[in-house]
C-alpha cells in the first residue's frame, strides 16, 4: 500500500496488536534484569485515559533514565525474541535516529522520509533515554539548543529526504537544501557526530540537577520530569497487561498536554500516516 497511509480499522488493530506484543517482550526482559522503564506520551494518556491505546494511536513510547537505557541496549540482545530487533544508534550507521526501536521482525512500517534507507523498517516501539538537565535556566536553554542542533545535524546526514513530499516551489526548495546539507555532512565521519551528540546529551548525567528530559523532543521542558515525580514508578493497565507510569503522572502529562483528559476534535484523531506498511510478519 503505497502512497500515505489511511488506516482500515484491521490494519490499526493489527499494527496495535503487533505493538502490544513488543511492549510486553521489553517489559518481560526489563522485569527479568531489574531495568527501570515507563510509558510516555501518548502511551501514559493511553494507561491513564484509556488503560490501553488511545483508540486512534500507532505509537507507544518507552522512557528509561540513561543508566537503565544503556543496561537494557547492552543486555536485551542476549534474551531477545527472535520475533524482534533492537535497532540502535549503535548496532548500524544507516539509522536516523539517536534513540532505539524495538521493531517486528517480517513487518515493514515506512516512514517517507526513510523509504531509500537501508535500515529495518518494522512496526516498532520507541525507546527513549532520559538524560539530567541544568537546573539553571540559562544553562538549560543552551543545553536544549546544542542538543537540538547536533540531532539535526544527525538526522540530515542519516536521510536526505523530508518527513513528506515536497509540496509546491517552497517544498522543492526545501528538498533541494535537505539533499545538499546531507551531502555535505556526509563529509563528517558518522562516529564523530556519534560522539559529540552523546557527550553532549549525558554530561549532565549524575550532577544532581532535579529533572530528566528526553532530549530529542523538539519543544524545552515538555518530555521532562522532575525526579520527584518519576520515582517511585507506579503501576497502571495498558490494555490486558500491568505497565509502568511515572509516579506523578499527572503532573508530567499536563506539562506536555494540559488538559490531557480532555479529547481532542475528531480531526485531529489519527495516527501516523506511513508511506508504506506490511503487517504479516512472515
Amino acid at each position: 500500500m503505497f502512497g500515505l497511509t489511511i488506516y482500515t480499522d484491521e490494519e490499526l488493530k493489527r499494527i496495535q496488536s503487533l505493538e502490544l506484543a513488543a511492549l510486553k517482550e521489553l517489559i518481560r526482559i526489563c522485569e527479568a534484569k531489574n531495568i527501570d522503564y515507563f510509558l510516555i506520551d501518548g502511551a501514559a494518556i493511553g494507561a491513564v485515559r484509556h488503560h490501553g491505546f488511545i483508540p486512534w494511536d500507532d505509537d507507544i513510547d518507552v522512557g528509561m533514565t540513561r543508566e537503565n537505557y544503556r543496561r537494557f541496549l547492552q543486555e536485551a540482545p542476549a534474551v531477545l525474541s527472535d520475533r524482534y530487533y533492537l535497532q540502535t544508534p549503535y548496532n548500524g550507521k544507516n539509522s536516523p535516529y539517536f534513540y532505539s526501536k524495538l521493531r517486528v521482525n517480517g513487518t515493514r512500517f515506512v516512514e517517507y522520509c526513510n523509504r531509500k534507507l537501508d535500515i529495518h523498517d518494522g512496526v516498532y516501539i520507541d525507546i527513549c533515554p532520559f538524560d539530567e538537565v541544568p537546573d539553571k535556566e540559562i544553562a538549560n536553554m543552551i543545553h536544549f539548543h546544542t542538543c537540538q542542533l547536533l540531532i539535526h545535524l544527525f538526522v540530515w546526514r542519516q536521510s536526505p529526504e523530508l518527513s513528506a513530499p515536497p509540496v509546491g516551489v517552497k517544498g522543492r526548495v526545501r528538498s533541494s537544501i535537505r539533499s545538499v546539507m546531507h551531502y555535505a555532512l556526509k563529509l563528517i565521519p558518522y562516529d564523530m557526530l556519534a560522539y559529540a551528540l552523546e557527550a553532549e546529551t549525558t554530561k549532565h548525567n549524575g550532577t544532581g540537577q532535579e529533572a530528566f528530559a528526553f532530549l530529542h523532543y523538539p519543544k524545552r521542558k515538555v518530555d521532562y520530569i522532575k525526579k520527584e515525580e518519576l520515582f517511585p514508578l507506579r503501576s497502571e493497565r495498558f490494555e490486558k497487561i500491568g505497565v509502568n507510569l511515572p509516579g506523578d503522572t499527572d503532573a508530567y502529562l499536563k506539562r506536555h498536554y494540559g488538559n490531557y483528559m480532555e479529547l481532542p476534535s475528531e480531526e485531529k484523531r489519527y495516527g501516523h500516516k506511513p508511506y508504506f506498511i506490511s503487517l504479516s510478519q512472515e
